[in-house]
């Protein structure tokens, strides 16, 4: 037996009691009156006695009656509880929350809180009475739920189901779980025979659950027990958000961002650490706000700049221990420029092999070279499908001594002419006197920090008919020449980049020198890569509780991945079908490599998955005190250790009452003597 209020009953204990015996000490000193002689006083001394203030107690029937009486006062207003004794015909449905916050090791000696809700768990289970009880069932639940155990009256079948509960990262929604144990509450056990039977649910969380609007099921009828686990004043830093995204006119500039969340009282240094493929970037010291007193947590965010050219794998992680490890890192896999599917539009000749060729060197996946006539009869569907109607266009179209009659739907680069941009024009060294006049010519400038001539060299290279461009205010000229701009980038009407370059390739040394394939590598992934900018994102990364789907090649087989780090030993697979696999929801924060049989081959960047936990609410780890529901007012909490326990201090009561009676019994009894 335990007491819910000992310290208040042991302080009135404390006070009652001595004055209760102290009536029994004290004697009234009676009146002094004079008589004629004491011979006729058998007790004078006695009577002497009678006058100090104290006598000796005496065995007492009154004395004991009434100390009993208030002993069992005391005992009521403790408020005594005994382990639970499920009543005949009741059922029990043990909700178990095994979300991300109920990884923190904030319990006695560093236990984690879901291995306190299955010691919760396992007290109820050790408080059902066998005879005539419906049973009781276990159901699990963090971004879904399950039932882990359906209703039985085994308990060792209960034990087992709890013992098995296995933690996870994702976040904590409770509505899919009272929705399981809603259809029990008017529903019974047709075959037992138990309907309409009362209901009662143990919530076992720190109430950290969602709350994204939807209503929560009601439970009228049942009783909805919220046992608290964890403490309410536990510190936690988390990083809570994370993305990376490439810059606009820069596409190879990767902004990484990052937000730390601190749900303790006092604000804290942590130092931030980035990682690219393993190696350390950056260290930066952060300061991260304290929560305030009952509300939001502090947050503050941090971003970091890379050049990232190919893929890379992006680390962020924070070096302060905590209560909770699985938000203290994050992963993004930055995508590549992704192999190109390229259309080359060109007349013929030797420039159009160079070019063919400098593309092909460059990464392009698939170079198709195309007439102009056959171009133009092309509509602007067609190109964005590639022409075959395989939904997969053209990523960057080259015009060699070519000029559209439309603006290009699809980012493009041309040599010796320029698309219909408004404001754009190539005037042929020809029809430029001053520039004809000056014969062979170099370049006299180039701009060194655009993406598209980064570590391109044109000191050394002679142009025989550069001639010039005409650009619009907003383009951005790359490289000068004698006359006039020699290469520019420009923005068309629908938003896309367009590298023009005023002469042709043939009419120089160009491609003969080494800066030539630096310059097409550049300007492939920077006009590739803008495609993706309109996203934004430049990442690919999932959440946990969040499935994925990923491309595949073959349909035989199963797809699967095998976690590392944090997830290892945790796996997660899919069948292919139409090209495509769809895999279940992650658990667990960390990375996912592919493991394909030999007839599933998974398409590149899907060949390894990044998750992270990415939550607010899962990384505050300040347990609720109440848990909020639709079937009425918020439900209390109740302590873990008395979990599973009843009230029975009415009992005592009816003792107590019992006694008084007969205490006064026995004092009118006395009193007609």
């Amino acid at each position: 037996m335990s007491f819910l209020n000992p310290i208040n009953a042991l302080i009135a204990a404390g006070v009652t009691l001595p004055l209760l015996v102290s009536l029994y000490f004290l004697k009234l000193r009676r009146k002094t009156m004079a008589v004629p002689s004491t011979l006729l006083w058998k007790k004078s001394i006695q009577d002497l006695q009678v006058n100090a203030p104290f006598q000796r107690i005496r065995n007492n029937l009154l004395l004991w009656l009434q100390l009993a009486l208030l002993a069992l006062l005391l005992v009521v207003w403790a408020r005594p509880t005994q382990e639970a004794q499920v009543v005949a015909g009741d059922r029990v449905v043990l909700l178990v929350d095994r979300s991300a916050s109920m990884n923190a090791t904030d319990g006695p000696g560093g236990i984690a809180r879901l291995e306190a809700a299955k010691a919760a768990a396992l007290e109820v289970v050790e408080g059902l009475a066998n005879d005539g009880v419906a049973g009781a069932m276990v159901v699990t639940f963090a971004q879904r739920a399950a039932v882990v155990q359906s209703f039985t009256n085994d308990v060792d079948l209960l034990r087992r189901a709890i013992a098995d509960i296995r933690p996870s990262d994702q976040r904590s929604r409770i509505e899919p779980a009272l929705a399981v144990a809603e259809q029990w509450v008017t529903a019974g056990d047709g075959d037992s025979g138990n309907e309409g039977n009362v209901l009662s649910v143990y919530v076992m969380s720190d109430g950290k659950v969602q709350r994204e609007g939807a209503q929560e099921p009601a439970l009228p009828g049942a009783t909805l027990n919220f046992v608290k686990l964890g403490r309410s004043d536990t510190a936690n830093v988390g990083i809570v958000q994370a993305s990376a995204r490439r810059d606009v006119d820069d596409p190879t500039k990767v902004q990484v961002f990052a937000a730390l969340q601190n749900s303790g009282p006092d604000p804290l240094t942590v130092n931030l650490t980035l990682l690219r493929d393993g190696q350390v970037q950056r260290t930066r010291a952060v300061v991260v706000p304290a929560a305030m007193a009952g509300g939001e947590a502090g947050q503050v965010g941090e971003t970091f700049a890379l050049r990232v050219n190919g893929g890379a794998m992006v680390e962020v992680f924070h070096d302060r221990p905590d209560a909770l490890e699985s938000d203290d890192r994050v992963r993004l896999a930055v995508l590549p420029a992704r192999q190109l599917r390229v259309l080359l539009v060109s007349p013929g000749g030797a420039s159009q092999t160079y070019l063919r060729e400098a593309l092909v060197a460059a990464g392009a996946r698939e170079v198709q070279v195309m007439a102009p006539d056959v171009f133009e009869r092309m509509s602007p569907d067609a190109i964005r499908d590639g022409g075959d109607g395989a939904g997969e266009g053209y990523g960057v179209l080259v015009f060699d001594r070519y000029a559209p009659l439309e603006e290009p739907r699809v980012a493009s680069l041309s040599f010796g002419a320029a698309p219909p941009v408004a404001g754009l024009e190539v005037v042929p060294a020809a029809a430029d006197s001053e520039a004809s006049s000056q014969g062979l010519q170099s370049v006299l400038t180039w701009k060194r920090d655009h993406p598209v001539m980064a570590y391109v060299a044109l000191d050394d290279v002679t142009l025989s008919k550069p001639g010039r461009l005409v650009v619009p205010a907003s383009a951005q000229v790359l490289a000068m020449g004698v006359a006039g701009p020699l290469m520019a980038q420009v923005y068309g009407a629908q938003g896309l980049r367009h590298v023009v370059v005023s002469f042709d390739v043939l009419e120089s040394r160009w491609p003969h020198h080494w800066s030539f394939q630096v310059f097409m590598v550049n300007a492939l992934e920077t006009l590739g890569l803008s495609e993706q900018v309109g996203a934004g994102e430049a990442s690919l990364a999932y959440r946990t509780g969040e499935s994925a789907t990923v491309p595949v090649s073959g349909e035989g087989g199963v797809v699967r991945y095998q976690g590392q780090g944090r997830a290892a030993g945790v796996a997660v697979a899919g069948s292919p079908r139409q090209g495509r696999a769809a895999l279940a929801g992650f658990e667990k924060v960390g990375r996912y490599d592919a493991a394909a049989e030999s007839r599933t081959r998974v398409a590149s960047p899907y060949d390894q998955l990044v998750v992270n936990l990415l939550d607010p609410l899962e990384s505050d780890l300040r347990s609720a005190e109440t848990l909020a529901v639709s079937s009425g007012a918020p439900v209390a909490s109740m302590a873990a250790a008395g979990v599973a326990r009843h009230e029975v201090w009415p009992w005592f009561a009816w003792g107590a009452l019992g006694l008084l009676a007969l205490e006064w019994w026995v004092y009118t009894r006395r009193m007609r003597v």
